[in-house]
Order: C-alpha cells, then sequence, then structure tokens
C-alpha cells in the first residue's frame, strides 16, 4: 500500500500538532515567561489549542478520506493548512534572532525553538509540494 504525497503532508501535519494542541490547551503557561501568564493570555493560547485540534481532526479526516476528495480540493486544503505552518517558522526565527523566550520552561517547550523552526518548515513544505501537485494534477485531469 503506498502513501500520496499528501497522505503523507496532512499525516506530518497532524503528527506534529498532536503534542502542540495538548501542551496549549493542558498547560498553556509553558508557552510563557511567568511575568506573560497573565489568565487572559492562557485563555487564547487555550483557544489556539483548540484549533490545533480541529486542524487535527480534519488533517485525520483527509488522511483517512482523501482519495473520495476531489484533487483540487485536496490541493487547497494543504495549501491552507501548510500557509498555518508560516506562523509557527516566524515565531520559532524571531525567537532565535531575538533571544525571546530562550531562557527558562517556555525554551525548552517541545524541544525549543530550533526544533520548532525545523519541524514547521518540513510541514510547511509538505503541504505546500502536495497541495500544489494536487492542483497541478487537477488542472491536467
Amino acid at each position: 500500500m503506498s502513501v500520496s504525497l499528501s497522505a503523507l503532508a496532512f499525516l506530518a501535519h497532524a503528527v506534529v500538532e498532536i503534542p502542540a494542541a495538548a501542551s496549549f490547551v493542558l498547560t498553556p503557561q509553558r508557552q510563557l515567561s511567568p511575568a506573560a501568564a497573565t489568565p487572559e493570555v492562557l485563555l487564547v493560547l487555550q483557544n489556539l489549542g483548540g484549533l490545533l485540534v480541529a486542524s487535527v481532526l480534519a488533517s485525520l479526516v483527509l488522511v483517512a478520506r482523501g482519495h473520495a476528495i476531489a484533487p483540487s480540493t485536496r490541493g487547497l486544503l494543504a495549501l491552507a493548512l501548510g500557509s498555518y505552518h508560516f506562523f509557527p517558522c516566524r515565531r520559532a526565527a524571531l525567537r532565535l534572532r531575538h533571544d525571546i523566550g530562550i531562557r527558562g520552561p517556555q525554551g525548552r517547550t517541545l524541544g525549543g525553538p530550533r526544533v520548532h523552526l525545523v519541524v514547521h518548515l518540513v510541514c510547511l513544505a509538505l503541504l505546500v509540494l502536495a497541495g500544489l501537485t494536487d492542483v497541478i494534477v487537477a488542472r491536467h485531469e
């Protein structure tokens, strides 16, 4: 059984975002310095965790049922999810460049900003490549 590029990309997104979603929902304070972890900010981070849970569930549906979805639609969904990964890449790069939240527990959360940058770049590349491939294939059918 072969796995399509889009299924691999959606699965990569799900695998990467499951621990992130759990972290944002269950321990949002680990994302911030203690001074920044106000109750309101923690609630916003938990909302982000909820969005990540939804994106994981959508990705898993696309892995399981992607073959039944038109390639152009599947491709556009991959591109949409890929666009999300730009923002964690940006956050990680800015944290590294400006030494933001590198020390303390938030600097080690889920591997820290270096790991985040690499992992999200891989997801971004996979989802964009899968999305463009599916959209191009759909145009030639």
